[in-house]
């Protein structure tokens, strides 16, 4: 009887994707470059990491195995582009084979929906990015759970989060905002300079931010906000368990 119940279940598994997909291996990996894009934004979905990197000319590379490479997909919309990896089954394959390397004179803003890291090459020096991290709240399929490891050198930078992503950010900018509205992610910007800093604190883990000469806002959960510095300004209501405290 167990074998008829592992027989049913393979055959189920195999009705419900391509057969070809779930045992195809990754191959030797391959680049496939993409020209005459115009894109401000980015969406990265599941499975695929992104290198970001700041330059006068825009180039899109795509590295991934020789069997997975043209199920890759990259679009552009609304100034908007996205990378899919379609590939509908794994059995046999290590996650997370497919890294975008992306080089732009200017970025705004960057939606995770994946689990791989997104990275910067060199600093960004983009005047205003904007960072998400969030489930299909924000109308686009999936969640952001990859951390986000950028250098920076800005006017503006704005993380959203409601998910586990870890965001390590560094350099100098003029003003940081932080909003969580739920979830577990964390903020590592004590690297980051800011002159003024302003936090919406509903998530369970804690941030850690550099205001010079100014931090305000609300914290609402279990979180904590450490400041390596204090600052001339400080104007921060905790209304529950969570605290901002001074490093």
């Amino acid at each position: 009887m167990k074998q008829i119940i592992f027989f049913l279940a393979v055959i189920l598994c195999v009705a419900g994707c391509d057969s070809v997909d779930c045992v195809k291996s990754t191959g030797p990996m391959q680049s496939k470059d993409f020209t005459d894009l115009k894109f401000t934004k980015i969406r990265i979905n599941k499975g695929i990491a992104l290198v970001l990197k700041q330059g006068a000319e825009t180039s899109v590379k795509v590295v991934s195995g020789e069997n997975l490479i043209n199920d890759i997909e990259v679009t552009v919309s609304d100034s908007l582009i996205t990378f899919n990896d379609n590939t509908s089954c794994n059995w046999v394959r290590d996650y997370g084979q497919t890294t975008v390397y992306i080089t732009a004179p200017n970025i705004t803003d960057i939606f995770s929906k994946t689990e791989q890291n997104i990275t910067s090459d060199g600093i960004l020096a983009y005047d205003n990015l904007h960072l998400t991290a969030i489930d299909s709240e924000d109308g686009m399929e999936g969640a952001g759970t990859g951390d986000f490891i950028l250098s920076i050198e800005n006017e503006n930078v704005i993380v959203e989060s409601n998910t586990v992503t870890r965001f390590y950010l560094s350099g100098k900018t003029k003003y940081l905002e932080s909003d969580f509205y739920s979830g577990n992610s964390t903020l590592k910007a004590e690297n980051l300079m800011a002159d003024a800093v302003k936090i919406f604190h509903r998530g369970s883990n804690d941030m850690f931010v550099h205001p010079l000469n100014k931090i305000s806002g609300d914290i609402y959960n279990v979180g904590n906000v450490h400041a390596v510095f204090r600052p001339g300004i400080v104007s921060v209501n905790a209304h529950y368990r969570g605290r901002l405290i001074f490093d």
